[in-house]
């Protein structure tokens, strides 16, 4: 469980992340993290459905790529993206980029961003930085799709569609 000052690191989308303030500290009102984007570190595209993401960067350049309109932003440069808008983070450069990422309301965040870490520390995802079990990602999908969700695809069919296979994973044993 994440606590302020606990340090994550996924070496697939070549991410570490500080946790500055998580959910139980704010009543889930916020949750924020200080990140730092190794050269071509990523997150893929996605969006948040209920959620508002605060970005402030505070060291390098970040590429924001926001409805397919790429964003360059630099230290002290800040930029909000309000709910159900896709958007995906980049370091095209050579040089590490640190921002400080805000999410409002909190939700589960902080949970879906310690499993997804854990799994590519442990060699179970994807290039992309996914679960490489269907079945794993099904149970994660389902479990955080307030936080993130596919653009493009109606929400409610994604927990539709989600909803059997992460039944079945969690027969299967898997867990958030």
């Amino acid at each position: 469980m994440a606590e302020a000052g606990t340090t994550i690191e996924d070496p697939i989308t070549r991410q570490r992340i500080t946790f500055v303030r998580t959910a139980k500290d704010t009543n889930g009102d916020l949750l924020r993290v200080d990140v730092t984007m190794f050269p071509g570190a990523f997150m893929f595209r996605h969006m948040h459905p209920k959620q508002e993401e605060h970005i402030e960067v505070t060291a390098g350049a970040l590429t924001i790529a926001v409805r397919g309109k790429a964003h360059v932003l630099s230290a002290g440069e800040t930029y909000t993206i309000v709910p159900s808008v896709p958007h995906e983070l980049r370091n095209p450069s050579d040089r590490d980029c640190r921002f400080l990422l805000e999410v409002r309301p909190a939700l589960r965040t902080e949970f879906g961003m310690e499993t997804l870490f854990r799994l590519a520390q442990e060699g179970k995802t994807t290039r992309r930085g996914l679960p490489r079990n269907p079945f794993q990602m099904a149970v994660i999908a389902h479990t955080h799709l307030d936080e993130a969700a596919l653009p493009g695809i109606p929400l409610v069919l994604q927990r539709a569609s989600i909803a059997p296979l992460a039944f079945v994973g969690r027969l299967l044993g898997y867990k958030e």
